[in-house]
């Protein structure tokens, strides 16, 4: 009974491990076409229950001029001030996640080794119930020193984003997309991609 049990219960935890997410335990990485789920974690002050997200991730930066998002201070922002301006890597995490605590201490160190050659990190925090000034405690006291937004179903959808966090995009300073990641990555599998777009 026992070995039955835990052939049904070791696979879910590890699906907890890499994501945190009802619809998405597998790892993807630089998929051309995003994958649809049936649902994403509810923004702060959203019910649970949620549309799919159905659109490709766009292509243009163009595309996402006028979308609004917030900071941590309750400032609009635009998400062309960083995309299509300089290198930037676009995680999407929450508080909440298991997984996204356990890759924030390799981007803190790429940010530290990056951040001179002019790549930016913004991450948007995808957020149950913590607010803005839970998201600030917890980002200073990790030593996120980037920029901090609080992410919204338009800009989830613009992003083509699955429901699953950990989520981290790579744009060049173009714009395009170069990388995605969908679930936790370690520091190494992330500097590839550092790599790829620092001075582009």
């Amino acid at each position: 009974m026992k070995k039955i049990v835990l052939i049904f219960v070791l696979p879910v935890l590890a699906g907890m491990i890499i994501s945190c997410s009802s619809s998405d335990s597998t790892p993807q990485s630089n998929s051309g076409a995003q994958a649809q789920t049936p649902e994403r974690p509810a923004l702060a002050g959203q019910s649970q229950t949620t549309t799919p997200v159905a659109r490709e991730p766009r292509s243009s930066v163009g595309t996402y001029s006028g979308i609004t998002v917030f900071d941590l201070a309750g400032n609009k922002h635009d998400l062309t001030e960083w995309v299509g301006r300089e290198p930037v890597v676009v995680n999407i995490w929450g508080t909440w996640c298991p997984p996204c605590r356990r890759e924030i201490p390799g981007l803190v160190k790429l940010y530290g080794e990056y951040k001179k050659r002019g790549v930016e990190i913004v991450s948007l925090a995808m957020e149950r119930s913590a607010g803005p000034e839970q998201v600030k405690m917890f980002t200073e006291q990790a030593g996120m020193q980037w920029v901090q937004l609080i992410a919204n179903q338009d800009i989830a959808v613009a992003l083509g984003f699955s429901g699953s966090v950990p989520t981290t995009i790579f744009f060049d300073a173009s714009g395009r997309e170069v990388a995605r990641h969908v679930g936790a990555r370690d520091y190494d599998t992330f500097k590839t991609d550092f790599e790829k777009i620092a001075g582009s």
